[in-house]
C-alpha cells in the first residue's frame, strides 16, 4: 500500500501468522500524507466525514467534536480530500461520499465540477427507522451516499450484491415449467412476458431500506458515535471491488471499512485523527484477525501508525 517516508510516526504491528505487506491503520490527518501517493492506484474510496452538525457527537464512552454547521466552509474543508481521491483512483475505481441533508447538495455540486457530471453513477439513499421523530416535519430518516467513478470504465459487480426479491409486489408469483418459483409480469403494450427467478434475487435499487442503522444496544456497536453497520460497507465494497483490491477511508472512525475489508480479503489503508477511534478500530481488527487465523484464513499484518 501507499506510504510516506517523509512523515515521522511511531508504529506497532498486529500479526496473524501471514507474511505479507501490512495493511495500515493510521492515527493522523490523511492530507499530511496524500500528496506522496501515486496516481491511479486505489480501487475504492469510502469517505464518511463529519456531517457538519456543529455539535459534540457522543457514543458509549467516546465522543468527538463535529465540524461547524456551515456547508460552504464544509465544502472548502473537504475539497482537498476529494481532489486527492480523484487523483489516486484507478481508472476502474470509485469514490463514495457519505453525508446527510446538511451538506450533501453542496458537496454534490463540488463533485460534479471535479469529476464531471457524466461520471456521477448513483445517489444512494440509505433509509433507516432508528432515531427521533419530526415534530414540525417528516422525520429525517436517511443518509445520502454519492457515488462517482474515475472513468467510464468503472468496475461494477452486480452479482456480488444481490438481495432477496420482495413479496407482495405488482408481479404475480408462478411456478415455471421446471418447477422454479418466478415473479412474472406481462407488458400490456407488447404482450411480452418477463420472468424473474425468486431464488436468484435482484440487484438493489438506489434506495436501501433493508440495512438498519445500529441502535445503542446492538452487538456490533463498539462505542464510537458515527459507527456504520458492516452490512452497509459490505454492499458498497462488494459492488465495486474484489478480494485483493485496494480500499481506503480517510475518516475511519470505528474502523468499519477496515473490518469489512479485512474479512473479505481486500487490502486497506484507513486514517482517523482521533486516537480513541484508532484504538477501538485496532481492538476490533485484532479480534477479527485472530478469529480468521483460527479458522485457517489469516489476514495480512496491520501496521498501526501514529503520525506526529
Amino acid at each position: 500500500m501507499e506510504g510516506s517516508s517523509k512523515i515521522e510516526h511511531d508504529a506497532e504491528r498486529l500479526y496473524f501468522g501471514r507474511d505479507d505487506l501490512p495493511d495500515r491503520l493510521v492515527c493522523g490527518d490523511a492530507l499530511d500524507e496524500l500528496p506522496t501517493w501515486r496516481d491511479g492506484t486505489i480501487d475504492a474510496i469510502y469517505l464518511d466525514p463529519p456531517f457538519g452538525t456543529g455539535q459534540v457527537q457522543h457514543g458509549r464512552g467516546h465522543r468527538y467534536t463535529d465540524r461547524p454547521d456551515d456547508p460552504e466552509a464544509f465544502v472548502t474543508w473537504l475539497g482537498p480530500y476529494l481532489e486527492h481521491a480523484r487523483r489516486v483512483l484507478a481508472e476502474t475505481g470509485s469514490l463514495f461520499v457519505h453525508l446527510d441533508y446538511r451538506a450533501v447538495h453542496y458537496v454534490k455540486v463540488a463533485l460534479d465540477r471535479l469529476f464531471g457530471r457524466a461520471l456521477f453513477v448513483n445517489e444512494l439513499v440509505w433509509c433507516y427507522a432508528v432515531g427521533g421523530k419530526g415534530r414540525k416535519g417528516f422525520g429525517r430518516k436517511h443518509d445520502t451516499i454519492l457515488w462517482y467513478a474515475r472513468s467510464t470504465a468503472w468496475a461494477f459487480y452486480p452479482e456480488a450484491v444481490r438481495v432477496a426479491r420482495r413479496g407482495g409486489s405488482h408481479m404475480r408469483v408462478v411456478t415455471d415449467d421446471d418447477g422454479t418459483l418466478v415473479q412474472e409480469k406481462t407488458d400490456r403494450k407488447t404482450g411480452r412476458v418477463y420472468r424473474y427467478p425468486i431464488a436468484l434475487g435482484k440487484v438493489p435499487e438506489d434506495w436501501w431500506t433493508d440495512i438498519e442503522t445500529l441502535n445503542h444496544s446492538d452487538r456490533e456497536r463498539i462505542g464510537w458515535p458515527s459507527q456504520k453497520p458492516e452490512r452497509l460497507l459490505e454492499r458498497i465494497l462488494g459492488a465495486v471491488s474484489v478480494s485483493g483490491d485496494q480500499v481506503v477511508d480517510w475518516f475511519s472512525g470505528s474502523g468499519t471499512t477496515a473490518t469489512v475489508a479485512q474479512r473479505t480479503g481486500r487490502r486497506f489503508v484507513v486514517f482517523d485523527r482521533e486516537p480513541a477511534a484508532i484504538g477501538l478500530a485496532a481492538t476490533r481488527l485484532a479480534m477479527q484477525g485472530t478469529k480468521l487465523a483460527s479458522e485457517g484464513a489469516p489476514p495480512p499484518p496491520i501496521a498501526i501508525e501514529h503520525h506526529q
